[in-house]
């Protein structure tokens, strides 16, 4: 598997998640199409879009419900692609959304490893592979939320781990977790005082090529505004490849809102 190939499978499994071709994301110019929840779509999406952006540096898509269609139209058709992502056009978008008890809440950037690259791991400190089967052990263990789903998403399963290990105890956890038939989406979380060590590049480097030996597709994703982990990504051989801009009902949006605060 080559950067092109696994170029093309994201893609691919992208034009499945917003209901269109992948002739849409290579075009120089911004589509609008209808949005649909495709069987095959990745398993984080549980309905069909209602207004959701995707880019990958060529054509913008927007998936949407058809009662805002034809604003999106005219709002795309007026920005080249990824302004469309800045805060002037999304607070235009935000009070069009609001008239259908929507918000503007999720902006990812999602990158996909760059073979090519040579990553600096550090090897002085124990790494353990985890099977799918082998994962669940780790789940007495709940600190680590951002590398594990701990089986709360029966849609999706955690398949793999890396975990690190320093005088016998866990450090670290890379997980990955079958998003989609043909990508599995990379997560990672290192306990504080042990960062800056060199053991969150050093799992999701690992985890990555077992994931690729698999001949699955890892993909990284994170909020824009997340300096630490958009570095993380970057140092363990992946690069940008696309980003994503999702609406969702208000007070859904609220209540991600309270979970943060309590947590």
């Amino acid at each position: 598997m080559n950067n092109k190939e696994i170029l093309r499978i994201a893609m691919e499994q992208s034009a499945i998640d917003f209901n269109c071709s992948i002739q849409d994301f290579i075009n120089r110019g911004n589509t609008v199409v209808i949005s649909k929840l495709n069987e095959e779509a990745k398993k984080c999406y549980k309905k069909p879009h209602f207004c959701s952006l995707a880019y990958y540096g060529g054509g913008l898509v927007a998936s949407v419900d058809e009662r805002i269609s034809e604003f999106i139209s005219e709002f795309i058709s007026r920005h080249p692609g990824y302004t469309c992502f800045d805060t002037p056009q999304l607070i235009l978008l935000n009070k069009e959304l609001e008239k259908h008890g929507k918000c503007v809440c999720h902006i990812a950037e999602f990158f996909l490893p760059d073979i090519e690259k040579q990553v600096e791991i550090n090897n002085n400190f124990d790494v353990k592979v985890l099977s799918e089967d082998e994962v669940p052990f780790l789940y007495k263990d709940t600190r680590f939320h951002m590398a594990l789903g701990y089986g709360n998403d029966r849609s999706k399963k955690d398949v793999l781990a890396a975990v690190g290990y320093i005088d016998g105890k866990i450090v670290g956890v890379a997980g990955a977790s079958n998003y989609s038939n043909t990508m599995y989406n990379v997560g990672i979380d290192v306990l504080p005082e042990y960062r800056r060590l060199g053991v969150a590049t050093t799992l999701t480097k690992i985890l990555t090529d077992e994931i690729i030996d698999r001949e699955k597709v890892p993909f990284y994703c994170t909020a824009w505004s997340n300096i630490p982990s958009k570095n993380n990504a970057i140092k363990s051989g992946y690069r940008t490849a696309w980003v994503e801009m999702a609406a969702i009902d208000i007070n859904d949006a609220m209540k991600i809102i309270g979970e943060t605060i309590q947590s």
